[in-house]
């Protein structure tokens, strides 16, 4: 087995203090928030101290956060909770699968994109509308202009996606829902926040007998470590941006000096810590596997995928190169070093799907 020395996929690693506290709850076990007793009071306690901290790191009030177990329960959540019968849902091509799940299920609009990744959105649509749009995007981490296209759609019923983006990008526009990924801040997986930013404007979806309890949360454990994780990311995120952003430039200089490369956005218009080249005339799998075999981990945003066979609908809506492509998540625990190996083994491997 090839041991990896540098990881550079979007599968984040746990914050370490994060992992301790997770560690020790699921071994300790925590009493339900909602039971009548000394554990359950202390469990509740926890809870709420846990959602204020997150909140604060938000910018958002407690009472608006809710947290949910899944990324597509979030979608839902935040989406058909701002949407009625005659909703239709207005959306960009390069947004994920989950919005465009949703958006099968109603009349919706499609807003295309241009060579940047940047959705266009045209002027005066109806105001009874809903608008889904994504901070960054999940592949190229290209940077919406929010506040531009919700002033251009007009509708006062909008749905940001701020899981990849999470705190690293403050949100600039009026909404009235949001969802962020605990993983955007090196928490733990399969725990995700609902901001309800417009509490008039929003409605439980889910079917429930009593619509003043919201019948959906996640584990007590899960909702402590994503704490713990955003106070220390807090702390550090500029600090990681800046070093993100070197390493960066230095992938983008070495890769567009490669003949027949699409970059996907420019430095300044995309997150610092993500990039996305495609390679012409090389196959994305085998590419993949060539560097993973050098002792990189990096993702493929357009190797077929198991599920349905089909090259990137980000990269494809751009209309740039489906193939040949490698996706590059940059860590605050990234070395130079790896970023030099990692450029080496990219070149070399090209080279050699090209000979």
């Amino acid at each position: 087995m090839v041991r990896v020395t540098g990881n550079f996929q979007s599968e984040s690693p746990l914050d370490p203090k994060a992992f301790e506290v997770l560690h020790a709850a699921f071994e300790s076990g925590w009493a339900n928030p909602g039971k009548l007793s000394q554990s359950g009071a202390r469990a509740h306690q926890l809870r709420n101290q846990a959602l204020e901290s997150i909140a604060a790191s938000l910018g958002v009030a407690k009472d608006s956060i809710l947290p949910f177990s899944s990324l597509s329960m979030g979608y839902f959540l935040g989406i058909q909770g701002i949407c009625d019968r005659s909703s239709t849902l207005i959306h960009g091509a390069t947004d994920r699968k989950d919005v465009f799940a949703i958006a099968a299920t109603m009349d919706h609009e499609i807003l295309p994109s241009d060579l940047h990744g940047k959705i266009l959105a045209p002027k005066a649509q109806s105001p009874t509308s809903v608008l889904a749009l994504h901070v960054a995007n999940a592949e190229t981490g290209v940077i919406q202009d929010c506040a531009e296209i919700v002033g251009r759609v007009n509708s006062d019923r909008v749905f940001l996606d701020a899981t990849t983006s999470g705190i690293r990008k403050p949100i600039s526009c009026e909404y009235s829902t949001a969802i962020f990924d605990s993983r955007s801040w090196y928490g733990p997986a399969d725990i995700g926040f609902l901001v309800v930013n417009k509490a008039a404007q929003w409605h439980n979806p889910f079917p429930h007998l009593n619509a003043a309890k919201v019948n959906f949360d996640a584990p007590l454990p899960l909702i402590i470590a994503s704490a713990v994780a955003i106070e220390n990311f807090s702390s550090r995120v500029t600090e990681a941006r800046i070093q993100a952003q070197v390493f960066n430039a230095q992938l983008r200089q070495a890769f567009s000096q490669i003949p027949n490369v699409d970059i996907a956005g420019s430095l300044d218009s995309t997150l610092e810590h993500m990039l996305s080249a495609s390679f012409m005339n090389c196959n994305g799998e085998e590419l993949l596997r060539g560097i993973q075999n050098d002792g990189f981990s990096v993702d493929s945003g357009s190797a077929c995928t198991a599920d349905d066979l089909e090259p990137s609908h980000v990269l494809a809506a751009m209309g740039i190169l489906t193939h040949g492509n490698i996706r590059i998540t940059l860590h605050p625990d990234t070395t130079q070093s790896e970023v030099d190996g990692l450029i080496s083994s990219v070149k070399s491997n090209v080279d050699r799907l090209r000979s």
